[in-house]
């Protein structure tokens, strides 16, 4: 036992030093950059690596902050570009190289209140504030959280989890391996699609809400807080609730799906 311990007492050392050489090996590099815009333009980030961060603010201005942890400076480069208020912005790893264990990337930005949002990465999370206008965002190795959005959503992830506040327009989520949670908190205006592949689905609907609601599972249990007049199963549901509305699909392949009433 003695030597047992004194053998992970050392591996942890190891490991611990390791840790640390990595560490210090990285290079911290930060850009700072502001743009003048006016309200309903465009915000087009695609970026082969980088997690993505979007604020919002009154003025009429983006404001972008991009953090580089690196081994070599030059593993990552990206490029702006501005034209006629609309934001463009390129992540790039060294051609046919998008090995990016050693490189770490965030880019951080506060846009208007009023303005459209296009977001793609290959390997990150993503996160957008209250919002006016539409929005697009895919990852391939991320989360993505949505606040409360005043226009059509289309969000997609192949390797995360997916958490929206409400959305006043069209709404379709899907990731390949993660939850979804959802908030409706006011009668929503436009169908809503909300599916995963290999997770659980929860929807939070204020009690008024009028839906015709489609909700199904392939490997888990649905329940519900509300009458449905419709055809209820185990595994499926389909009918009106407070009369119908708008259609809310959710769906799912691996998991169980919740509908809760919620009172505001």
């Amino acid at each position: 036992m003695k030597n047992l311990s004194k053998i992970t007492s050392v591996f942890s050392t190891i490991l611990l030093y390791l840790a640390l050489f990595y560490s210090s090996t990285l290079m911290a590099l930060t850009h700072n950059e502001s743009f003048m815009v006016e309200a309903g333009g465009t915000l087009d980030i695609q970026t082969d690596v980088g997690s993505i961060d979007i604020r919002t603010h009154q003025q009429p201005s983006i404001e972008l902050i991009v953090k580089i942890d690196s081994q070599d400076e030059d593993k990552f480069t990206y490029r702006t570009e501005l034209v006629k208020g609309n934001l463009s912005i390129v992540g790039k790893l060294p051609s046919g190289n998008h090995w990016f264990k050693n490189v770490r990337v965030k880019f951080e930005l506060t846009v208007p209140e009023h303005y459209n949002i296009e977001l793609q990465t290959s390997g990150g999370s993503l996160s957008i504030e209250n919002l006016r206008g539409q929005v697009n965002a895919r990852t391939s190795g991320g989360s993505i959280k949505v606040g409360n959005i005043i226009g059509n959503v289309k969000l997609k992830t192949s390797g995360g989890s997916i958490s929206t506040a409400t959305i006043s327009g069209n709404l379709n989520a899907h990731t390949s391996g993660g939850s979804i949670q959802t908030t409706i908190d006011k009668q929503l205006t436009d169908d809503a699609k909300l599916t995963t592949s290999g997770g659980s689905i929860t929807a939070d609907l204020i009690e008024a809400i009028q839906v015709d609601l489609y909700a199904a599972t392939s490997g888990g249990r649905i329940k519900t807080d509300f009458a449905v007049d419709g055809n209820i199963k185990k595994q499926s549901i389909e009918g009106k609730i407070n009369g119908g509305g708008p259609k809310l699909t959710l769906k799912t392949s691996g998991g169980s799906i919740r509908i809760n009433s919620i009172s505001i």
